[in-house]
């Protein structure tokens, strides 16, 4: 596995190796190392409850949902690159600010954390929205399922030790400090020694040129309307694609810390297990997309999402709902990148933007739904 990691490393032209790294960067710290272990955690030892998580999660999904177009608006005009480079930044300040809300008064925190929370998220908007049409842009056709399959695996790879990391790091500051685990300020340097990590990404990026693609294609592409229909129902099927992985990915951690007793650890190796697994998940996409088409990829994903969640729901067992969690993971890591590639591919290269903003807006809108719901 790390050797294929290297081998499309050292096939791959600088600018995706760049991109490739900061993409690991994110998977280390946001989206399924450090934060999503400790977050929740921090907020339950600053004495809030479920439905604190629940609105913060999906007041953060919401600003994701609602940035997502100005995002893609944005790297039309400055560029992809450029505007990745502000979003890295952004998501560094956002989240670096939100981990030091035990210092805020209790009486400001609610509105700290929403606000900074928010912030943080517009900033992953803007990386998001730009990184798969700047992705398609410095790739070849005959190489696009590959390198996608790679950044794919890289986030839940690079997770992996990020979650290894979070479950290993507060414990040790609490010896350290002498402190209880239980204490909020453990969580607090960890959350913000991954925040300051994104700085490492805002440099990788400003190495990247930026990539405008000038070929006759595109110029007849220009020619070609807005195939709006083809957007929405697209992106109606982000939104419900995100909302049953959403319920697990929100809610994981907070069901075994506070309804299954699970101890940090515990719930860290669970996690991480999680990200690894999704690994040779989102590497299998070239195999299963030349034996069965994205489409059908996708479809298999997202059902085989569906009947781990039952289990998940119904039984009240660490292990099951740990194993679940694991497989609904691989599965969604799978599923992203064939719906990412499928729905690029899609549209003329006039359009990606666009078609990228629109389903991305669904999903941080699907992930806003069930985590309010949920939290309630």
């Amino acid at each position: 596995m790390p050797a294929h990691f290297l081998n499309v490393f050292h096939g791959s032209n600088q600018n995706v190796r760049l991109y490739l790294f900061t993409s690991a960067l994110f998977g280390f710290t946001l989206f399924g190392g450090i934060y999503p272990l400790l977050f929740n955690l921090y907020l339950l030892r600053l004495g809030f409850g479920t439905e604190f998580i629940g609105l913060a999660s999906a007041t953060g999904a919401m600003s994701f949902a609602f940035f997502c177009l100005p995002s893609g608006v944005l790297g039309g005009r400055w560029g992809n690159r450029f505007t990745m480079i502000v979003g890295v930044s952004i998501a560094m300040t956002g989240y670096g600010l939100l981990s030091q809300a035990e210092l805020v008064p209790p009486a400001f925190q609610r509105p700290f954390i929403v606000a900074t929370y928010s912030i943080g998220v517009i900033g992953i908007a803007l990386f998001v929205v730009n990184g798969m049409p700047y992705l398609m842009a410095i790739t070849d056709k005959e190489e696009r399922n590959q390198v996608f399959s790679v950044q794919a695996a890289l986030l839940p790879f690079s997770g992996f030790f990020g979650s290894l990391l979070a479950g290993f790091l507060p414990g040790r500051l609490a010896g350290f400090l002498n402190l209880s685990l239980n204490h909020p300020s453990v969580y607090r340097y960890t959350l913000f020694f991954g925040a300051t990590l994104l700085f490492l990404g805002v440099v990788a990026m400003m190495k990247a040129p930026e990539v405008r693609v000038e070929s006759k294609q595109e110029a007849l592409s220009e020619a070609v309307p807005l195939p709006l229909a083809l957007i929405v129902m697209t992106s109606f099927i982000s939104l419900l694609h995100m909302a049953g992985e959403a319920s697990a990915r929100t809610f994981f951690n907070v069901y075994m810390d506070e309804g299954l007793h699970v101890n940090l650890s515990l719930i860290g190796t669970l996690q991480a297990g999680a990200q690894l697994l999704g690994v040779p998940a989102a590497l299998a996409l070239p195999f299963l997309s030349a034996r069965f088409g994205n489409r059908r990829t996708i479809i298999g994903g997202t059902a085989t999402t569906a009947l781990f969640l039952v289990p998940m729901a119904l039984i009240s067992s660490w292990p099951v709902v740990g194993l679940c969690y694991m497989c609904i993971m691989a599965m969604a890591a799978l599923r992203r990148v064939a719906f990412a590639i499928f729905h690029q591919e899609l549209v003329p290269e006039r359009w990606r933007t666009a078609m990228s903003g629109s389903a991305s807006m669904m999903s941080g809108l699907g992930y806003s739904a069930t985590s309010f719901g949920g939290g309630y």
